[in-house]
């Protein structure tokens, strides 16, 4: 059996279709570690900011395949603790509490993919269930139109009993900077220190 053709030409197309079907299968291979990538629930500790504080706010976050939608919830964590709160912070995974009784503001940070929230986030809040009215922020992290996950993600937070107090939705993307040129780590810790415990 022959596999090499004779002809020039017929060597050019066999060529030509081998570069494609390696592409594809590197494409599809790609494709398939970016998905797990982007929802995989990653653990982390609770780490907590101003112990101190008067009320306690609980910020959840799902990490990004870049640290745009950390940076962000951390900044306004710090805004939170600046006004005064204490704040447990952690990411959207299985150990996140799921019990809100002791938290009187949850906070929701999450990257933008295809125009919809991360899977982990809203898993997240699908595991805890009723948020029992609990006042929730949404910080939505995408590279620049976030409209439709934060509406997605309304949605998500009133079915589960909860009202949103506070929405954002940043755009890391240099070619669409946010008002004033100001950037999202600024935005979101001055959108923290607007919230009084």
């Amino acid at each position: 059996m022959k596999i090499w053709p004779q002809k020039r030409w017929k060597q050019a197309l066999f060529v030509f279709f081998i570069f494609v079907l390696a592409v594809v299968v590197v494409l599809a291979i790609v494709g398939t570690y970016l998905t797990s990538a982007m929802n995989k629930d990653v653990m982390s500790e609770i780490e907590v900011i101003n112990p101190g504080g008067s009320k306690t706010a609980l910020v959840v976050y799902q990490t990004g395949l870049t640290s745009f939608p950390k940076d962000t919830s951390y900044a306004f964590a710090n805004g939170l603790a600046a006004s005064g709160w204490k704040v447990a912070i952690t990411t959207a995974s299985q150990q996140a509490p799921s019990n809100l009784s002791k938290y009187n503001l949850l906070v929701l940070g999450f990257p933008v993919y295809g125009g919809k929230p991360g899977k982990a986030i809203v898993r997240y809040v699908d595991r805890v269930g009723d948020l029992h009215g609990t006042d929730t922020v949404i910080i939505a992290c995408g590279r620049t139109d976030n409209m439709n996950s934060v509406e997605a993600m309304t949605q998500n937070v009133h079915a589960a009993n909860g009202t949103v107090l506070k929405s954002l939705a940043l755009g890391n993307d240099i070619f669409a900077p946010n008002k004033k040129n100001a950037s999202p780590a600024d935005i979101a810790r001055q959108a923290g220190t607007q919230i009084r415990p």
